[in-house]
């Protein structure tokens, strides 16, 4: 079955470099480290029973037990209602038809794709071709 998205998405390229860190505990110094980097910064922590992820632009702390990237961030433009359906669908797939890995966070307001930085320009070359207008921020 085709599944179209019946919604203009724009995405919001991020100029940053991010990193998905795996933390220790206790893991008190990176939230200070976090919190002092300004309150415009994006960053993503996660705790499961499990273990506790960190997307961020820090590249390196004591807390991490290990990190993967840099990432780029691609944020989807605008407030998500939570009844739309398919949005993370109608992005993911072009991705996955090209062989592009992605790394997906969902917040309240919206939804954020992180792909890898040496293939992020082919990533916004694919949304484009698919009708994702891209912007630089």
């Amino acid at each position: 079955m085709a599944y179209t998205l019946h919604m203009h998405v724009t995405l919001k390229r991020h100029s940053s470099q991010f990193w998905v860190s795996q933390l220790s505990v206790p893991f008190d110094e990176i939230i200070d480290e976090l919190n002092a980097s300004g309150p415009g910064n994006f960053w993503s922590l996660t705790r499961t029973a499990e273990e506790i992820s960190l997307v961020s632009e820090i590249e390196t702390n004591t807390s991490f037990v290990q990190t993967e990237g840099p990432w780029v961030l691609f944020q989807v433009e605008g407030v998500l209602d939570f009844g739309l359906v398919g949005i993370l669908n109608s992005l993911t797939k072009p991705m996955a038809d090209a062989g592009i890995s992605v790394f997906v966070i969902s917040t309240f307001n919206t939804d954020y794709i992180l792909v890898k930085s040496d293939i992020a320009d082919t990533a916004e070359e694919v949304w484009m071709a698919a009708s994702y207008p891209v912007k630089k921020i």
